[in-house]
């Protein structure tokens, strides 16, 4: 999923995965879901969080409440591949957050290769969305990038500035529609120890299928000016 946004993705996962646990898929999700996935399946989705959250006393505890969220280490990643879990990523993590700026569509994925080496190990097949208004929900406070990519160089986790809705700054603005694109499945093969040449060739063809996405989507939605900066 693209991009990040400026949250740390809660709703990502609350609102997310956390339907798939619910037990009730005729009330939270789609009939198209429910009709190609079995219960087993759909029992074993979860998401994938940044691993500093699993170390804070007050969201630790809401994170494993409903089994939904798994951290974005290699273990816990490991764990869902051996699984066969499916499971929702983030890919451009806290550092997309950092570089959040109003109005530009970002990602961060040109030094982000890990999650493509994972996947072609275990021969997954990725899922490429793209939300288009994610950019747009927030103002954020432009200065201090340099400073807050050296805090999550240093520390591993940044706190995003912004602000929503004019009378509750922690809710989005209510005149952004949020639509969520989803692109054509890349199946990769499985090869158990991939060279850095083909994770390259392999992220390449990431980028390009996202950045196609972005592109084939953008006028639909009114962003036909923007183009997606991959960074």
């Amino acid at each position: 999923m693209h991009p990040h946004g400026t949250s740390v993705g809660f709703g990502f996962t609350l609102n997310g995965a956390v339907r798939f646990k619910a037990k009730r898929p005729d009330l939270y999700l789609p009939a198209e879901v429910t009709s190609l996935l079995s219960d087993e399946r759909l029992a074993r989705i979860s998401g994938v969080q940044a691993p500093l959250l699993f170390r804070l006393p007050l969201v630790r505890p809401m994170m494993l409440l409903f089994g939904c969220c798994t951290p974005a280490t290699k273990e816990g990643m490991f764990g869902l591949f051996r699984q066969r879990s499916d499971f929702g990523i983030l890919p451009g993590g806290m550092e997309e957050v950092a570089l959040f700026e109003f109005g530009r569509e970002r990602v961060y994925l040109k030094r982000r290769k890990g999650f493509i080496k994972y996947a072609l190990q275990h021969g997954y097949l990725l899922l490429l969305a793209y939300t288009f208004g994610e950019c747009d929900l927030y103002r954020s406070v432009g200065a201090g990038k340099r400073l807050r990519m050296w805090l999550l160089r240093r520390c591993g986790f940044v706190v995003p500035l912004f602000y929503g809705a004019w009378w509750c700054p922690l809710l989005p603005r209510a005149d952004v529609a949020v639509h969520t694109v989803v692109g054509a499945p890349l199946q990769l093969p499985r090869i158990a120890e991939p060279t850095a040449e083909q994770v390259t060739a392999y992220h390449a063809l990431y980028v390009e299928a996202l950045t196609r996405l972005f592109d084939d989507h953008k006028a639909r939605f009114g962003y036909a000016e923007r183009r997606l900066e991959v960074i």
